[in-house]
């Protein structure tokens, strides 16, 4: 499987992907004099030890650790980062092993894409939301403030080796983050994928090492998926661009969160409620039928918790919408739904029609 634009990243899956990774870090031993492992905490206590075990190369390799969380996906950690690096002698022939969730392959691949001007790294994703999204493609990113991913660059990782026992260390919330971008590119990408989601009952799959074989297959349609779409615009200009469905209400909705502070959102759960928004413009503007509409309000009401929003919140989503990476000079664009399997992208919609969305959304108390 790859995942490349120019150059492919070989991305290894499975339970044998630890000897995959001792076979491929054995050619490198020509071209890479020094490994470094970025982590935070609290994967590292329950990773960590298990990949250095199991990988031999790797047991004198540099730690880098920081806290967990989204709130350090920031400048300030970027900083720490670039300065650890430096202290420790890193070049352009060393080696960033990016082991985490999300954050961790967001803010180490961007680490890795400026420092030296770039140097090489790998990412080994240990959340659901790693191993299907945000480690695939090529994006990097840190927040600027509470806006998501506001600084970034394009850069592909050398290979993406994805353990899927390491989702046994998960707890619920974290699945249901990362399940949502199945649900997500399932509703954009393939129609016979979101059928088959439909049939899931997710509480039932929380006991992860029962259903190993449901979860490989989950994740690798999902990387399948979002691989063929990647491939054809990797600098996000184009189709790339359906796979914001849910995320420009979503991202709203989750910095929203995290400006009150008190249990902020996580990433997945903010989707899938954009999603509900969005699935409302997509019967609006994109000609989605209303009986489509409702099996996605399902699936996603089913799962997720509802977040109340007040009118005050909606201003909120309305200004932050209108600093969003993705807007336009002609007004906010969105990736919406024909139907689901089936999206279009640059759909412009009006401040009226989004708020129509959220109010829409608020039936649901």
């Amino acid at each position: 499987m790859s995942a490349g634009h120019g150059q492919d990243t070989d991305i290894y899956l499975g339970s044998s992907v630890f000897q995959e990774l001792k076979f491929w870090l054995v050619n490198l031993n020509s071209v890479i004099d020094q490994f470094f492992i970025f982590t935070d905490k609290n994967t590292g206590s329950f990773c960590l030890e298990q990949l250095t075990s199991c990988v031999s190369a790797l047991k004198g390799a540099e730690i880098i650790l920081i806290q967990g969380g989204e709130k350090n996906k920031s400048i300030k950690s970027v900083k720490f980062l670039w300065e650890a690096l430096a202290s420790k002698g890193a070049s352009r022939h060393s080696l960033l092993i990016n082991l985490g969730g999300g954050m961790i392959t967001d803010l180490g691949g961007f680490v890795a894409s400026t420092f030296n001007r770039g140097i090489p790294f790998i990412h080994i994703p240990t959340s659901l939301l790693g191993m299907i999204d945000a480690s695939i493609g090529g994006k990097t990113g840190i927040n600027l403030g509470n806006i998501k991913n506001q600084v970034g660059t394009f850069r592909l990782p050398k290979a993406i080796f994805i353990y899927p026992e390491f989702l046994c260390t998960l707890a619920r919330y974290e699945l249901l983050s990362g399940f949502a971008e199945i649900i997500k590119i399932a509703l954009v990408a393939d129609i016979k994928f979101w059928e088959r989601l439909k049939l899931l009952h997710l509480p039932d799959l929380v006991n992860v090492k029962a259903n190993m074989d449901i979860w490989e297959y989950l994740i690798c349609s999902s990387v399948e998926l979002k691989c063929r779409i990647v491939e054809q615009d990797f600098c996000d200009e184009t189709v790339r661009e359906i796979l914001n469905f849910g995320h420009t209400i979503g991202h709203a909705i989750e910095s929203l969160s995290l400006e009150k502070g008190v249990t902020p959102l996580s990433h997945g759960h903010a989707i899938s409620l954009g999603m509900i928004c969005e699935s409302f413009l997509s019967v609006l503007k994109a000609g989605m039928k209303k009986i489509d509409q409702e099996s996605i309000i399902n699936m996603i009401l089913t799962n997720y918790e509802y977040y109340p929003l007040s009118i005050m919140d909606s201003d909120f989503i309305m200004e932050f919408i209108d600093h969003d990476k993705k807007r336009r000079s002609t007004g906010a664009r969105f990736s919406l739904l024909n139907a689901p399997g089936n999206a279009v992208y640059g759909i412009p919609c009006t401040p009226s029609e989004i708020i129509k969305s959220i109010d829409f959304y608020r039936t649901f108390v």
